[in-house]
């Protein structure tokens, strides 16, 4: 596969991403361009370190913010499942019942401690409205008295939470919504919200890290004209949700982040939201396909510089209806069993953990991935469409074949490739000697 500069990837794929439909077809020869981790343009995503000082870059939502009880238990199942990042709330509502004074619930410290004391990083989103000041909780701030009232909010919830190890703030959720924004949605209104809000962030933590956006879908439109609205000025990254189910992530995870760098050059890419609910109704998937999707979704996302975050919606069912999309997204059930996706997620995050992604090959429908720099010390491969025998370059040596949920055996290979059967269930190829890295068992 030829390697080729950011601007001509970008400049290819965004031909290919214009045209009608996003087929299988044209994601393969996306995939084709190149997708290089050390791509030598592009805005940093900051993989590496961060400003809280971590090394993840998967992360899971959680709604400890809606008071939930079980907060320690549903912790230490994110952090066995290798997750480094929760995104969660404090909503401005719980925080300033009387106009000026700020009172933060002990359960919100709660949650909050609990993730420091376990090393998992916090994506705080500040939102949304107060019937202090607007209509109603979802009637978005529409004046400058309102913004102003926000920014103070925004300010005091910083300053309390900084202390408990967050860093990293996201400015309302999907404003492009009007489940969210009401009476409807405006982009322009949300970038002097960003505006207002960004500078008193900043001036509570300067080194705080602002991501703006947060839009439900690849909302081009909606994020181009936050942009031409100044808002670009007042964000330190760009968030979106580009849920595609039931559809499989190769559809179009790609070509869309694609979509969105040309956009907004200069800014690394946060997906704060993506997943596949598993209830019985339209939009659905089974429980095996949602633990396939996990993994495959993770490691294209990896393949492409600009992402610096990918968190997971959600990691907990948020209710026990099978027939309700909403009440099915997570990767435990609500009575805290695990679905196949949490065991797909732990093997995952044990084995790639922070190896460095080298160049995606499709052929055909086969997607063959190498981890390492140099030496390659691990493979993940999978296929759509049914089961098919696959060459894997594998150096002469023992090779380790691991089944996505962790089922293990060992090969022989004696000349330059590995012939395995490649399926849409991933599997994992490793060197015998290799997988004694101490600190595998985070996905950064």
């Amino acid at each position: 596969m030829s390697r080729i500069s950011r601007r001509d990837f970008l400049e290819r794929s965004l031909k290919l991403a214009g045209l009608t439909g996003f087929g299988g077809a044209r994601l393969r020869e996306l995939a084709r361009l190149g997708f290089i981790e050390n791509a030598p343009a592009g805005p940093s995503s900051d993989r590496g370190t961060d400003k809280a000082g971590g090394d993840r870059f998967f992360g899971a939502q959680t709604h400890f913010g809606q008071f939930r009880t079980d907060v320690d238990d549903v912790l230490g199942l994110i952090k066995g499942a290798g997750i480094g990042w929760i995104r969660d709330e404090v909503y401005w509502s719980e925080v300033e019942k009387e106009k000026g004074i700020f009172k933060f619930p002990p359960a919100y410290d709660h949650y909050l401690r609990a993730a420091q004391s376990r090393g998992i990083q916090v994506l705080l989103i500040l939102d949304f409205s107060n019937s202090l000041y607007s209509v109603s909780e979802k009637h978005a701030p529409a004046a400058d008295p309102e913004r102003r009232a926000f920014a103070r909010y925004c300010r005091e919830a910083v300053e309390h939470c900084t202390p408990l190890g967050v860093r990293h703030y996201e400015i309302w959720n999907e404003p492009n919504a009007s489940t969210f924004w009401k009476p409807q949605p405006d982009p322009e209104g949300y970038a002097r919200l960003l505006e207002t809000a960004y500078p008193a962030v900043k001036e509570a933590d300067p080194g705080a890290t602002v991501i703006g956006c947060s839009t439900a879908g690849v909302d081009l439109d909606f994020i181009g004209r936050v942009i031409r609205a100044g808002g670009s000025r007042f964000m330190d990254a760009v968030s979106l949700h580009p849920y595609c189910q039931p559809l499989p992530p190769e559809h179009r995870l790609l070509t869309d982040m694609a979509k969105l760098t040309r956009l907004v050059p200069e800014k690394p890419l946060w997906v704060t939201e993506f997943g596949y609910p598993t209830h019985s109704g339209a939009a659905g998937v089974n429980e095996e396909a949602q633990a396939n999707y996990l993994v495959r979704a993770f490691l294209l996302a990896r393949t492409f510089p600009s992402i610096a975050r990918f968190f997971w919606y959600d990691f907990q069912n948020d209710g026990e209806d099978s027939d309700e999309g909403e009440f099915n997204f997570g990767l435990i059930r609500m009575n805290r069993t695990p679905k196949p996706a949490y065991e797909a997620c732990r093997r995952m995050a044990s084995l790639v953990g922070d190896l460095t992604p080298a160049e995606l090959r499709v052929e055909g429908d086969t997607y063959i991935l190498p981890f390492g720099e140099g030496q390659t010390s691990l493979f993940a491969v999978w296929r759509l469409g049914g089961a098919q025998s696959t060459e894997i370059p594998c150096a002469r040596g023992q090779w380790r074949i691991i089944e996505r949920d962790g089922e293990s055996r060992d090969v022989d290979v004696s000349g330059s490739a590995l012939t395995i059967e490649v399926s849409e269930k991933p599997r994992y190829i490793v060197p015998v000697k290799s997988r004694t890295r101490p600190n595998a068992g985070h996905c950064r």
